[in-house]
């Protein structure tokens, strides 16, 4: 019996666990923002909203990205004699070529991931993160380079996962003065 097995004749208690370590994430992410954007505490019913829609739009975007990866087999690489093969090589490797969807998506993580870089997150919080987004990272580029499908179990586990993120971040932001996690540094 594999772990993916036994996780999914434990369902309950693994979507629970997921939707912890991603409410935990994303109140993490939520904190560093807060603690690097002070003046989004006085406008932090609109700044919170605003959040939730683009951490929600980033999560059906990567779920739905994840459940139907584009595939790529080695044998469709060239290599490049033109600039243009080139820049059609690196846009295959990066998957933009795929639709309107995919750009869609990579812009909302370039912008999320530029904003991120400059919240204040303490460093065993960003190895929590960085660790759990290399994990996610190494099961997308499966699904992309392999013949890897994620089952609908799987594909569920990371839309709570992600949910998780988005409501974390969600919930921390969203308070005016009061800091939920100011103790824990």
């Amino acid at each position: 019996m594999s772990i993916l097995d036994l996780a999914e004749q434990n369902f309950l208690v693994t979507f629970t666990i997921v939707l912890g370590i991603g409410l935990l994430q994303g109140a993490i992410l939520g904190r560093g923002i807060r603690n690097r954007f002070p003046s989004f505490r006085k406008h932090a019913r609109a700044v919170s909203l605003s959040l939730l829609a683009l951490f929600s739009a980033n999560a059906i975007f990567s779920v739905l990205k994840f459940a139907e990866p584009d595939k790529l087999s080695m044998s469709e690489f060239i290599i490049p004699t033109t600039t243009d093969e080139a820049f059609v090589l690196i846009l295959d490797l990066i998957g933009v070529n795929t639709g309107v969807g995919t750009v869609i998506a990579t812009f909302i993580s370039i912008t999320l991931i530029i904003f991120l870089r400059f919240a204040d997150i303490p460093n065993i919080a960003r190895y929590f993160i960085f660790i759990l987004s290399s994990i996610v990272l190494i099961v997308s580029l499966l699904g992309k380079f392999t013949d890897f499908v994620p089952t609908t179990f799987q594909v569920w586990i990371y839309a709570v996962y992600q949910a998780g993120i988005t409501l974390g971040i969600f919930f921390v932001t969203r308070r005016k003065e009061h800091d939920a996690l100011s103790e824990i540094k």
